[in-house]
């Protein structure tokens, strides 16, 4: 059981660091070599991390698909809501995320890009962890076995 907590708590891990590669990108840039270099960094980094969360939530998969003990209660985790404390942290960061991204991108133009930047760092890892957070894994590891 701590195996799949522990690829869970990698999952998570590795989703916040492909988010966190967000707040980068302005430094990267394909008008100098240095800035190209970094450009092509952050990309690798952001992919890379984004795949490594998927693939670490394999073995938490088929450790829930094979428990004949587990029970699916829960629908698909993007459609699910504020299913629990942690979803639900997240679940506000990302109305809050996606409505400040959507104000900066499309109505106050004139906001400051960090604002634009913290918004859509806060949406994407906000979305990332409203997947983790809502989902059926999730939901295994706690009902299963506790937090």
């Amino acid at each position: 059981m701590q195996s799949s907590k522990k690829w869970f708590r990698l999952s998570v891990v590795s989703f916040f660091i492909s988010s966190f590669t967000i707040l980068f990108m302005p430094y990267g840039s394909f008008e100098t070599d240095s800035g190209t270099l970094l450009a092509y960094f952050l990309a690798i980094v952001f992919w890379l991390f984004f795949i490594l969360g998927f693939i670490f939530l394999i073995p938490v998969s088929k450790r829930r698909k094979s428990d004949k003990r587990y029970r699916r209660r829960s629908s698909f985790a993007l459609l699910r809501f504020f299913s629990n404390r942690p979803a639900g942290v997240f679940d506000i960061l990302l109305i809050l995320g996606a409505a400040t991204l959507i104000i900066s991108l499309f109505f106050i133009r004139t906001l400051p890009g960090w604002v634009t930047l913290a918004a859509t760092f806060t949406t994407v890892l906000s979305l990332e962890m409203h997947g983790l957070f809502n989902g059926r894994n999730y939901e295994y590891l706690n009902n299963m076995f506790g937090k």
